[in-house]
C-alpha cells in the first residue's frame, strides 16, 4: 500500500472524520487506505464510498506512508518508509501531547496556530498542510410545523408516513411539532417543542404547517397559517375547502391512505397567496353592554387567612412568609380568585374578611 491512515475511533461527528472525507473525495483516485479500531458505522460507509476502509485486526502492515491521526498503538505492526504524525489540535493551548513514539520521523500540523504551538511546547518543527475543504453545495431544508395533540384522530399515523416520504426522497427537512404528546416520532428530522400561547411566530417562519387529522370541526392551525401567508399540508377534510384551503395554491391536500403525497412539489414549489378568513357574526349573537371587568380587575380585596397556610407549609408568594391563621390582608382581584380557591391544591387559602 502507498498511504495508510490510522486512527482509533471513527466518530459518528467529528474533526478528523471530516478530514478523512474530505481527503477521501479529492484523492480517491489515489491509493489511501484507513484503518480504525473502533467506528461508528455511517462515517465507515460514506468513506468506502471513495477509499479503501479497514478495520483492524493486529495484522502486519506494510505501506510508503504511515500517517498516524493521534493514536500510535499499531505503530510496532507496520513497516513503513515514513512514519508520521498528525497534528489536528493545539496542543500547546490544550496544555497536553499526544502519544509518542521514536518510529516517528516527522510531524503534520493543520494550521500554522498548531504547528507554532507544537514548536513551543516541543521544540520540534511540524510541517502546515492545511486541510482539504469540500463544502458540498447546500439543499434547502424544508421546515414544517405542527401544533396539535398527536392522538390518532389527529393523524400521528399520517406524520410517520410522510417523514417516511420525505426521507426517501432525500428532502432536507426539520419538523417542529409543538404538543404534550409523550409517546414521541422516532425521527431524528422531527424536533419536539413544548406547548406554547405564541405559535404564530414560529408558524411565521416555516415552509408549511402541518394537519393530517381524520376530521376537524373548523381547524384554526390551517386558519391562522393561511392568514399569514404560510402555505398548509392537510388531509381531505371537508373544512378545509370550507375555510378556503385550495390544492396546489395554498396548500396541498392529501389523501387519508397518504398514498399519493406530491413531495416533490411540497419541496420545490413555492406557493404565494392572498387569504383572508371567514368574518365571524359574534357582534349578532352577543348581548350589547359596557364591560365591566376593568372594575373588578381595580378592586381590593380584604381577607383573612385559614389554618390551610399552615397545614401546607405553604408560604404566600406576595407576603414572602407563611401567615398566621385569621391574620388579615389585602389582594386584587386575580389574586383573590387563586387565594378562595383557583390554585393547584384546590383549597381556600383566604376568607371574606367582613
Amino acid at each position: 500500500m502507498k498511504n495508510v491512515f490510522y486512527f482509533g475511533h471513527l466518530n459518528a461527528i467529528g474533526g478528523i472524520e471530516t478530514f478523512f472525507y474530505n481527503l477521501s473525495r479529492k484523492y480517491k483516485d489515489w491509493d489511501i487506505t484507513i484503518y480504525y479500531g473502533s467506528g461508528d458505522i455511517e462515517q465507515i460507509k460514506r468513506l468506502r464510498k471513495y477509499v479503501r476502509v479497514k478495520k483492524y485486526n493486529n495484522e502486519y502492515i506494510k505501506c510508503d506512508k504511515a500517517f498516524f491521526n493521534f493514536n500510535i498503538d499499531i505503530i510496532d505492526k507496520v513497516e513503513a518508509k515514513e512514519y508520521i504524525q498528525i497534528l489536528h489540535g493545539d496542543y500547546k493551548q490544550m496544555q497536553c501531547k499526544p502519544p509518542q513514539h521514536e518510529k516517528i520521523t516527522r510531524h503534520i500540523g493543520v494550521s500554522k496556530t498548531v504547528c507554532d504551538g507544537w514548536k513551543e511546547l516541543t521544540g520540534e518543527i511540524a510541517k502546515v498542510i492545511y486541510n482539504p475543504v469540500i463544502v458540498d453545495s447546500p439543499k434547502r431544508v424544508l421546515y414544517l410545523i405542527s401544533a396539535t395533540r398527536l392522538t390518532a384522530d389527529k393523524g400521528k399515523d399520517r406524520m410517520i408516513k410522510l417523514c417516511n416520504l420525505l426521507d426517501r426522497a432525500n428532502i432536507p427537512y426539520l419538523w417542529f411539532v409543538f404538543t404534550d404528546d409523550t409517546n414521541a416520532i422516532s425521527n431524528p428530522n422531527v424536533i419536539y417543542m413544548k406547548p406554547r400561547l405564541d405559535i404564530t411566530s414560529y408558524i411565521n417562519k416555516s415552509d408549511y404547517l402541518v394537519q393530517l387529522s381524520n376530521a376537524e370541526g373548523y381547524c384554526y392551525s390551517l386558519v391562522e397559517a393561511l392568514s399569514l401567508g404560510v402555505p398548509v399540508i392537510t388531509t381531505n377534510i371537508p373544512v378545509a375547502h370550507e375555510i378556503g384551503v385550495k390544492n396546489g395554491k395554498n396548500g396541498f391536500i392529501v389523501d387519508f391512505e397518504m398514498e399519493n403525497v406530491p413531495i416533490e412539489d411540497i419541496y420545490n414549489k413555492k406557493l404565494t397567496f392572498e387569504y383572508k378568513a371567514k368574518e365571524d357574526t359574534w357582534d349578532k349573537e352577543l348581548v350589547k353592554g359596557k364591560s365591566t371587568y376593568d372594575i373588578d380587575l381595580k378592586k381590593k380585596y380584604k381577607v383573612k387567612a385559614t389554618k390551610m397556610y399552615k397545614i401546607l407549609n405553604a408560604i404566600d408568594k406576595d407576603l414572602k412568609r407563611i401567615p398566621e391563621e385569621n391574620e388579615v390582608f389585602e389582594v386584587d382581584f386575580y389574586r383573590y380568585e387563586e387565594l378562595k380557591g383557583n390554585n393547584i391544591h384546590n383549597v381556600a387559602f383566604v376568607e371574606d374578611y367582613d
